[in-house]
């Protein structure tokens, strides 16, 4: 009599005490944030005879994202890795077939009473794999999001977070709108994660970020600040913080650099300096330029919005670049004044702003004078332009550096868009952006 094959003992995923546990140990064992290649070359028993056998990247990536169910084995393998002794309660179980279990019940504790409502949220199925990446398997400490207004960036880290929230202990939503200064806004982040543990609060900003990162060290935490534009300075180059908000740019600094196991994210209308000098696609601290929705994705909004559905969707779609704020009040002007007919305000030649006007008003403001009067000369010329004939159109000579300087802003600002016209860089503008720089 032959008797059936044994079936694989699989389908084991780590519950949150396992996965804080290991996650602990990985971080106690690394002086920086260790990648995936790092941690299963520690299995590997001619290097670590604590392992019984080798673990690999994609196995642990699944153990330690909780992605898919993995071997027992191979998860005490792990945890063996880093002296670690798999716990009954450590992991929980998935079926057969390889499905995972229902996740376990969250233990997230949120603070997001100004977490916008994204109800109508559509697209961006690659941006959020990228960032979810970014933060879940490559464990970043700090992301940010930064794009031209109304692109979308408060709606992708709401978004974000409300997919990944059950990976943290604690999820806190943050709008920089009132510009709390560095040592309110740290005091008030410690508040919420002591919570009633009667802990006395840090009466100087150097007490508040040690304090703070101490937390982030002994909790897993998601600190999304949205609006960052709002204590940078205006009327220079871009990603200088305001007068009296310096001290936000030594905040992010110190939780970009220190070991800890959290993350912040932030959305920003620009870029700032402190940001673009800790980025890194290997490193912890990354950022990443929202640009417009896709083809499908500008479509539904089209269709939400009720407009008649033809084949000029596409030439609209690109002639505002994907942007859903501005496809929403071009979409209601065109119900409007045309009865949803997308082709009859195609005819009339134009591009409509209405109120994009007042968000472009806003970044305008924020610029130098160099950059106004480089706006100014890619909007009239309405063809890219390369760095030369960009310095030899100006009103007075400057430099080729300080040229470059206003290009790096304006890129930072999301304002200007780098192509390559027969193998050179060139430097040109949105049909919106054109728009609204002629007629300001």
């Amino acid at each position: 009599m032959t008797l059936p094959k044994a079936r694989r003992d699989r389908g084991r995923i780590l519950t949150d005490k396992g996965w804080k546990r290991i996650w602990d140990a990985i971080y106690l064992k690394f002086d920086d944030r260790p990648g995936l290649q790092k941690i299963s070359e520690l299995t590997d028993p001619g290097l670590n005879s604590n392992s019984p056998s080798f673990v690999s990247t994609d196995t642990v990536s699944n153990i330690l994202n909780r992605r898919a169910p993995a071997d027992k084995a191979k998860i005490e393998s792990l945890f063996a890795a880093f002296g670690l002794r798999l716990e009954p309660d450590d992991r929980t179980s998935g079926d057969i077939s390889g499905n995972l279990a229902p996740d376990p019940t969250p233990q997230t504790r949120s603070n997001c009473s100004e977490l916008p409502d994204i109800s109508g949220f559509c697209g961006r199925r690659e941006e959020l794999g990228l960032l979810k990446n970014w933060i879940s398997g490559d464990r970043c400490r700090l992301v940010a999001i930064f794009g031209m207004g109304g692109i979308g960036k408060t709606a992708l880290a709401a978004q974000l977070a409300k997919q990944i929230q059950h990976e943290f202990e604690f999820v806190i939503w943050r709008s920089l709108s009132n510009q709390p200064l560095c040592q309110d806004l740290a005091g008030g982040l410690i508040k919420f994660i002591c919570d009633s543990q009667g802990k006395k609060l840090p009466e100087n900003l150097s007490d508040g970020i040690s304090g703070l990162i101490e937390h982030l060290q002994a909790h897993r935490c998601l600190i999304v600040l949205d609006g960052v534009e709002t204590i940078l300075d205006t009327g220079g180059l871009a990603g200088k913080y305001r007068s009296g908000y310096q001290d936000y740019e030594r905040l992010f600094k110190q939780i970009g650099e220190s070991n800890h196991q959290s993350c912040l994210l932030l959305t920003s209308s620009e870029k700032s300096r402190d940001i673009a000098l800790l980025e890194g696609q290997t490193r912890p601290v990354r950022s990443y330029k929202l640009t417009g929705l896709d083809n499908m994705a500008a479509r539904e909004i089209l269709q939400e919005r009720g407009l008649i559905q033809e084949r000029e969707w596409d030439e609209l779609i690109e002639c505002y670049a994907g942007h859903p704020l501005a496809l929403r009040i071009v979409s209601a002007m065109i119900l409007e004044l045309f009865d949803g007919k997308t082709s009859e305000f195609i005819r009339q030649n134009t591009v409509f702003l209405g109120q994009i006007n007042h968000i472009l008003y806003q970044q305008f403001q924020r610029l130098s004078v160099l950059e106004t009067e480089v706006m100014k000369q890619l909007a009239t010329a309405g063809v890219p332009m390369d760095l030369a004939q960009l310095r030899g159109g100006l009103s007075a000579p400057i430099s080729t550096s300080k040229l470059m300087e206003a290009l790096e802003s304006l890129g930072w600002r999301s304002l200007i868009e780098k192509i390559t016209v027969s193998g050179n860089v060139a430097f040109t503008l949105q049909p919106v952006v054109r728009k609204y720089a002629i007629d300001r």
